[in-house]
């Protein structure tokens, strides 16, 4: 089913507008939540190992 620009009422927005609004509220909300300690602790644990890889190839 398309939706001409004649069937948009004035004022109304048009429905990509909403979906759009609603993206970016999520998006928003995702942006404030803090990274969970586990997922940084298994950072952590990945660069230390990656330290490790780079320092025997040195050798």
């Amino acid at each position: 089913m398309t939706i001409s620009h004649h069937e948009i009422k004035p004022g109304s927005m048009p429905p990509n507008a909403s979906i759009s609004r609603k993206l970016r509220e999520f998006y928003d909300a995702v942006q404030e939540e803090g990274i969970p300690d586990r997922f940084l602790d298994l950072l952590e644990k990945l660069e230390e190992a990656e330290r490790n890889t780079n320092s025997v190839k040195v050798k």
